[in-house]
């Protein structure tokens, strides 16, 4: 049982927010809506123990992206084979090689022999299962195509990772880069000049004042590097801990992601990507619009974003048109927001919608393989210059003695 603290609406057109004890998010959604309100959101109320927990340790994912999607696929082809729902289960339970994993197969199983919906079963572990996929899972249900539905799904879920996969690849040299500039400037710094610095002791009476500050800068860090380090690890667990504590402060966060130079808009690109392909998945498995506004906004990573669906979720309850209330967020770009107008008017919102998400996958990746044809040169030539720049100042006094002796 956890806490979480719920924002709804009453009969009477009040707003509330309360906390209260659920064994799930779902379970808590389910029961407010049996009581006639509707919920505008719900979040896990971070204790002091969650807190502790995220200033010590990181949180890792129990079941990869990767085996979750060769489970869909072994799924949908032994749905496809005609076999039944609980024989399909059981076989999976015995292929899975991940313990964590198995258990939620065999609890899953367990559900859907008691008779509750696979959808259902899978929607009390929302840790696993992600909404997109759960409604997904329910809507083919109802029409009958749950192996259409999960083989979209996998379809949705390849080209997630393949632009992830493209954009940590894109950074890999760049990186490696950097590590190497800090792997000589910290040679340079903790072995070459303290011989310098000795040799200039009996030799030099006093050493010109670039010299004598970098050899300054290479004692105190020599002398303290194990403070400093741990000093940084600490200020990125308390800044990370203070961040997931406060959703406040994940809100800011993402906000501050959004207006960053240049990464802002890759971001905002990448976010607008994400959300279209997420409701053209829906839309396409027979969700109506407005249950997959509220599930794409679970499904966005941005969190700002993911708060103004839920102004665009409103808005298209109202009677109003989703071009309408996606560009009253002024998240989305002109284009994209044209691009749902005509998609809107002449019905191929679904079309369009996926226009759309494939226009701005293109854009990310001519945009990351311009930059990093610019950025890769320049890092060079930085990495080049700070260390010319070091070795000149150790080598200056030996120039001065040359000229003296001339």
């Amino acid at each position: 049982m956890a806490e979480y603290v719920c924002k709804f609406g009453t009969l009477n057109g009040e707003i509330l927010q309360k906390v209260y004890t659920a064994e799930s998010e779902t379970a808590l959604r389910d029961q407010m809506e049996e009581q006639g309100f509707y919920v505008f959101g719900i979040k896990r109320r971070i204790g002091v123990e969650d807190t502790f927990r995220a200033l010590v340790s990181f949180r890792r994912r129990n079941v990869k992206e990767k085996e979750f999607l060769v489970f869909n696929q072994e799924l949908a082809a032994l749905i496809h084979a005609g076999l039944p729902l609980l024989q399909c289960l059981e076989l999976l339970m015995e292929r899975i090689d991940n313990p964590d994993f198995s258990v939620v197969l065999r609890n899953v199983y367990a559900q859907v022999k008691s008779g509750i919906s696979l959808s259902e079963a899978f929607a009390s572990y929302p840790d696993v299962f992600p909404r997109v996929y759960t409604a997904s899972i329910l809507a083919g249900e109802k029409s009958g195509t749950v192996e259409e539905v999960i083989r979209r799904y996998m379809s949705y879920t390849k080209i997630i990772l393949a632009i992830r996969t493209k954009v940590v690849t894109s950074l890999v040299y760049p990186l490696l880069l950097l590590g190497l500039s800090i792997g000589v400037i910290g040679i340079l710094v903790g072995y070459v000049i303290p011989k310098f610095s000795e040799f200039y002791q009996g030799v030099v009476k006093s050493l010109p004042f670039i010299t004598q500050l970098l050899v300054s800068a290479a004692e105190f860090f020599r002398a303290n590097v194990l403070w400093i380090i741990l000093g940084i690890v600490f200020l990125i667990l308390v800044v990370r801990a203070s961040v997931v504590s406060s959703e406040a402060a994940r809100l800011k966060a993402d906000q501050f992601k959004l207006r960053l130079p240049f990464l802002g808009s890759l971001w905002t690109k990448f976010s607008i990507s994400q959300l279209t392909r997420t409701l053209h998945t829906l839309l396409s498995g027979g969700i109506p619009l407005v249950n997959a506004i509220d599930v794409a906004a679970t499904a966005i990573g941005n969190r700002l974003i993911s708060q103004k669906l839920g102004q665009v979720s409103q808005g298209v309850k109202e009677g109003e048109p989703l071009w309408s209330s996606l560009q009253k967020t002024g998240l989305m770009t002109h284009m994209a927001v044209e691009m749902v107008k005509v998609g809107e008017e002449t019905g191929a919102l679904e079309e369009m919608l996926k226009n759309i998400s494939d226009f701005y996958d293109e854009e990310i990746d001519t945009t990351l393989t311009g930059v990093l044809a610019i950025l890769e040169p320049v890092m060079l030539i930085i990495m080049g210059l700070i260390i010319a720049a070091i070795l000149l100042a150790m080598y200056y006094p030996l120039f001065s003695i040359y000229q003296t002796i001339q």
